[in-house]
């Protein structure tokens, strides 16, 4: 059975305490200690944004538990593109010939390529409608519970949805693919009264100049974007927003969860910088004009920037050059005795982030805790 636009509501009177929490993909140690942090109780209202299947490795068991939190009334679910797409591959027939593509391309972790090597499915021996076949059969349980999400929920003031609405009063009449794909929305707003709170893009797409994954509240356009990134970013956060209401009074907390190994700095560094850049989405091809042994000089022709990028960020696709992922030259200034959370170890560098600013240090100058 395919998602179906399904639009709820829920009107409250007096006092509450709201969680919000999108894109879990599949990262459940990272959800619970993320409720925990929060110190969610079942008298809280919960609300879980979409996309909290695949890219992960405990896909399965997070749909199991998100199943069992919606059993509480104060919890809303709803439908994300990858609740979607997940429930598309494996219910329609036409789309059975997709699966390699999906595995390949798509998602390198979750729970179709789980189940698809769990029961050997990857021998040849069962035709693409075959494989969907049993692939449906085995996740039954999970399909069933997904098929059935609405995909926006309005909550007295609140709209939340996956991705966006189109600009139009009727919200609910969007299109499917605007509810749980739109790629613009925080750029072209919306014309609602109410806030629209959503999660699908990476918070860190909105920062121009560095690389940050908090949530971002636009009181002026009525916009709340809350993906941290988890699962598709390699620099990421699992985000919560709290809304709490007292005698109709509205107040944002923000919440996080990221779990690196910290490092303390063992000696003093000076990196003087007159300029940092950032490459982010959309724009990762890129031209080296000078190869180095550690970085090489590179330049960004949409953005018109000049930086320098570390040789494993960069690889080879058709004749032309690409940024990995989000990435900035900081090189980082600091003192002995103070710490940095690790990201990864390239050769003689580390990539860490330093009093939230994600940046370069030597390792030499790291010792971890």
């Amino acid at each position: 059975m395919m998602i179906t636009p399904k639009h709820i509501k829920k009107s409250i009177k007096g006092d509450y305490r709201l969680i919000v929490i999108s894109d879990i993909h599949g990262h459940l140690d990272r959800f619970k200690a993320l409720l925990q942090k929060v110190k969610y109780t079942p008298d809280d209202y919960l609300i879980i944004l979409g996309d909290f299947v695949e890219k992960g490795d405990q896909v399965i068991e997070t749909i199991h538990y998100v199943k069992q939190l919606s059993q509480n009334k104060r919890t809303f679910v709803l439908a994300g593109n990858c609740e979607w797409a997940l429930d598309a591959l494996l219910t329609v027939p036409e789309l059975a010939g997709q699966i390699p593509q999906y595995l390949e391309r798509v998602s390198t972790n979750g729970c179709i390529r789980d189940v698809y090597h769990l029961l050997h499915l990857d021998d040849g021996s069962e035709t693409m409608l075959g494989v969907q076949k049993k692939l449906a059969e085995y996740l039954k349980e999970e399909i069933q519970f997904i098929s059935h999400l609405p995909v926006t929920l309005k909550f007295n003031q609140f709209i939340f949805v996956h991705a966006g609405v189109e600009k139009r009063k009727d919200y609910q009449e969007s299109s499917l693919s605007s509810l749980l794909e739109m790629q613009y929305f925080y750029d072209e707003g919306h014309i609602l009264d109410e806030t629209v709170i959503v999660g699908h893009l990476p918070t860190s797409n909105y920062f121009a100049d560095h690389i940050c994954n908090d949530i971002i509240i636009d009181q002026k356009k009525k916009i709340i974007c809350i993906d941290g990134g988890t699962g598709v970013k390699a620099v990421s956060q699992l985000n919560a927003l709290i809304i709490e209401s007292q005698n109709n009074q509205i107040q944002y907390t923000c919440e996080h969860v990221q779990p690196l190994p910290i490092y303390w700095i063992i000696e003093d560094v000076y990196e003087p910088m007159e300029y940092v850049h950032k490459i982010g989405y959309p724009h990762f091809e890129v031209k080296v004009e000078k190869s180095g042994s550690q970085f090489s000089e590179c330049y960004q022709a949409e953005t018109h920037q000049r930086l320098l990028i570390k040789n494993e960020f960069l690889y080879q696709k058709k004749n032309k050059t690409y940024c990995l992922d989000d990435y900035t030259d900081f090189m980082i200034s600091a003192l002995s005795g103070e710490y940095v959370k690790l990201l990864g170890v390239y050769d003689e560098y580390a990539y860490v982030i330093y009093k939230n600013q994600v940046g370069w240090i030597k390792y030499e100058y790291l010792k971890a805790i």
